[in-house]
């Protein structure tokens, strides 16, 4: 390449660079977003008996594959460390048929969300609620999103997105193939000793909540809500792995307890309490929670199964709480190109036990309100997409909790709890 070349190159790129910062600065991209009223799209409620069914099938992505998690650089993972698998169950009762599948993945996309809807779509669910672990150590590479690729999960793999789409389709297809008729047993308890906030205020959910599915011979399945970030296993890991969820869901499948589906609740802010090194931390945490999973007070519940499902109009980002001021428009321009403009809010009646599930992580003084609003008994994080985390507006105002961290604008909160109101009314 000549030297003149090499110049015009350059000044080209200069001149590109200079003109997209200025368009950044002087034009707010989202500021033309829809405001409006939340809008449900699906509402529907059984009668009559319950049926379910319940499989795991193995994330069998490509290895080398990247390692997802903050911050980088994200060094590849040549092996498994211990299994990492979807988890799928599909509950049915009058022609309503709901699948929920959890992930061992750090983030959801609402890419990978399609395309799993897409792969089974054969199967008449009326509704379906994907779900990720969280965990910070399974595999990267599956999402599509640009703004989560830098931040936590690596550059997009289309090998490795058809791999998890391919798991997921599978669990879900065996879980609607094995459908028997079950019975409920519900029960919450506390376990205030095992987790604890990351930062000021030392405000965390510790409500453990478990919902028991037995079917004519032994437990189907078992949906397990807790929020506690999984970052338990050193980095780099050495193998992909899924922390506590899948290790706890491993556990509780040995002891007879069908398949485990673990639900984030109010995991925003939210940290292991346990203060012991590397895997001795890791192994007591999973047993201490298998613990008081065994400790919970089930009492038979009534069946019943009721979907909802609210599109919210998101605010645009806010990187005020993230940048220096002179930046902030670019920035929040950049978050505005790779954020959606709406998103869903799904309400989920299983029995007794409502749950809200949300595209983000709630705080515990979030999930609150979230919960008010609603009539839901725990929010679900990390359902059905992300888009980071939720806090109250006086967290917000006073800088305290997960401020720093929420990407979207202060009224991010009241758009997912009118959402969750228009849902719950439409059950009612």
């Amino acid at each position: 390449m000549s030297r003149s070349l090499r110049v015009a190159l350059l000044l080209g790129g200069m001149f590109l660079v200079a003109g997209l910062v200025a368009l950044g600065l002087g034009h707010d991209w989202c500021a033309g977003r829809r405001s409006g009223a939340p809008r449900v799209g699906l509402h529907a409620g059984g009668e009559g008996p319950l049926r379910a069914g319940a499989a795991t099938a193995p994330l069998d992505v490509p290895l080398p594959a990247t390692v997802a998690g903050e911050g980088g650089p994200r060094a590849p993972a040549r092996t498994v460390a211990f299994p990492v698998e979807a988890r799928a169950l599909v509950v049915e009762s009058g022609g309503v048929r709901v699948g929920l599948l959890t992930l061992d993945l750090l983030v959801g996309d609402a890419a990978l969300d399609r395309a799993i809807r897409t792969a089974v779509a054969g199967l008449g669910l009326t509704d379906l609620w994907v779900a990720v672990t969280h965990t910070h150590s399974g595999p990267g590479g599956y999402a599509e999103n640009a703004v989560a690729q830098v931040a936590g999960t690596g550059r997009l793999s289309t090998d490795t997105r058809a791999a998890v789409v391919a798991a997921a389709s599978r669990a879900l297809t065996e879980a609607n193939r094995s459908l028997v008729e079950v019975t409920l047993r519900l029960g919450e308890t506390a376990v205030p000793e095992l987790v604890g906030a990351r930062q000021p205020p030392p405000d965390v959910d510790a409500r453990l909540s478990r919902l028991v599915l037995d079917g004519p011979s032994g437990s189907v399945a078992q949906l397990v809500v807790f929020g506690c970030h999984p970052t338990l296993v050193p980095r780099p890991p050495s193998g992909l792995d899924p922390d506590w969820p899948g290790r706890l869901a491993a556990l509780e499948r040995e002891r007879g307890h069908g398949v485990t589906l673990v639900l984030q609740g109010a995991v925003g802010n939210v940290s292991v309490a346990l203060r012991e090194p590397g895997a001795e931390r890791l192994s007591r945490f999973v047993s201490s929670l298998a613990s008081a999973l065994d400790a919970v007070p089930l009492t038979p519940a009534p069946a019943g199964l009721a979907v909802a499902r609210a599109t919210v109009d998101l605010p645009g980002p806010d990187a005020s709480r993230i940048v220096p001021r002179l930046v902030r428009p670019l920035t929040d321009n950049v978050f505005c190109a790779a954020s959606p403009a709406q998103a869903d809010v799904s309400l989920l009646r299983l029995g007794p036990l409502v749950l809200l599930g949300v595209p983000g992580e709630p705080t515990a003084a979030a999930a609150r309100v979230l919960e008010a609003a609603s009539g839901a008994g725990r929010v679900v994080s990390l359902v059905n997409g992300y888009l980071g985390y939720v806090e109250t507006p006086a967290h917000l105002a006073g800088g305290e909790g997960e401020a720093e961290r929420q990407l979207l604008g202060p009224g991010f909160i009241e758009v997912l709890a009118e959402g969750g109101r228009k849902a719950r009314a439409a059950l009612q």
